[in-house]
C-alpha cells in the first residue's frame, strides 16, 4: 500500500471527542433551567392523545391519579348476568316440570280408559254362547206345529257324527211344502252354528215376544232364508221354502223349540 493511501485512510477516521469546556457546561445548565421553568400547557392533554408523548411527566401524573381514584371506588355487582345454569346446553329437568308431565300422562290415560269403557258399554251384547241348561228331552220333532204338519210316516231317526246329533223333517201347509226344520245338539254358539252351516248375510233377529233373539241368514246353495234359536243346548233351525220373512221364521223356530222341549 502506498504512502498516499495510508494517509487517506487516516484522514477518514472519526475525530476524537473534545472535552466539554466550562463555558459549554454553563450554557447547558442554563438551557435545562429555562426548560424546567417554561409554562406548562394551560389545557392538559387527554390520556392517550397523539399530542402528548408517552414519556410526558404530566400524563403519567394525571393518569396515575385517575387510576388510583378508579381503583378505590367500590364497584356494584353487574345485574342481569346469566347464571352458569343458563350456559348449560342440557340442563336437568326441574321437579316442577316432571310433576306437570306426570299429571298430563295420568289425565291422558284416564281419558282413554273412560272412552274405551263408554264404547264397550254402548255396543249391543251378542247372543249368549253359554247354555242355561243341558237338554234332556228327546230330539223328536212333533207331527204338527201350528199350521205346519209333517208326514208321520216319513220320519228320520237322529244321527250322530263327530259328537253332534242332528234330526230334520219337512213341514207343509195348505198342501204345499213350506219349511224344513232341523235340530242339532249340543250347540252353544248360534253364530258359529250358522258359519258351520255355510249361511251368508247372518244377522240378529229379535223375537216377537221380546224374550230373546234368533240368528238369520241365507243358504247359498238354494238361496233359502233360515233362522235358528237356542233351546238350552239344542239349536233349532227353520229354512223357508215359500219366501217367508225372517220375523216369521224366527218366531216359528222358537215355537218348535218350546214345543219339542215340552214347554
Amino acid at each position: 500500500m502506498s504512502d498516499d493511501d495510508q494517509m487517506s485512510r487516516h484522514d477518514h477516521r472519526p475525530a476524537p471527542r473534545r472535552a466539554a469546556s466550562p463555558e459549554d457546561e454553563e450554557t447547558s445548565a442554563e438551557q435545562r433551567t429555562a426548560g424546567s421553568t417554561a409554562p406548562s400547557d394551560p389545557l392538559p392533554h387527554r390520556a392517550g392523545s397523539a399530542n402528548t408523548p408517552a414519556s410526558s411527566p404530566h400524563r403519567r401524573s394525571a393518569t396515575g391519579e385517575v387510576d388510583d381514584q378508579l381503583t378505590s371506588i367500590p364497584r356494584a355487582p353487574r345485574r342481569g348476568r346469566p347464571s352458569r345454569a343458563a350456559d348449560d346446553p342440557d340442563p336437568a329437568p326441574s321437579h316442577k316440570t316432571m310433576l306437570i308431565g306426570t299429571i298430563i300422562a295420568l289425565v291422558v290415560v284416564t281419558i282413554v280408559g273412560v272412552a274405551v269403557y263408554a264404547i264397550n258399554s254402548i255396543q249391543p251384547a251378542g247372543p249368549s254362547s253359554t247354555p242355561t241348561a243341558t237338554s234332556t228331552w228327546k230330539m223328536e220333532l212333533p207331527v204338527q206345529i201350528g199350521a205346519y204338519t209333517r208326514d208321520p210316516n216319513a220320519t228320520n231317526a237322529p244321527s250322530t257324527e263327530a259328537g253332534t246329533t242332528t234330526t230334520s223333517a219337512t213341514y207343509a201347509t195348505k198342501g204345499q211344502d213350506a219349511v224344513v226344520v232341523l235340530m242339532s245338539r249340543p250347540q252353544t254358539d248360534l253364530r258359529a252354528f250358522m258359519d258351520d252351516a255355510g249361511m251368508n248375510s247372518v244377522s240378529e233377529q229379535q223375537l216377537s215376544d221380546k224374550s230373546g233373539s234368533a240368528q238369520c241368514g241365507i243358504d247359498p246353495d238354494h238361496n233359502d232364508t233360515g233362522c235358528v234359536v237356542l233351546q238350552e243346548n239344542t239349536a233349532v233351525l227353520v229354512l223357508a221354502l215359500l219366501n217367508q220373512s225372517r220375523q216369521d221364521l224366527a218366531d216359528l223356530a222358537q215355537q218348535v223349540a218350546r214345543q219339542t222341549a215340552g214347554q
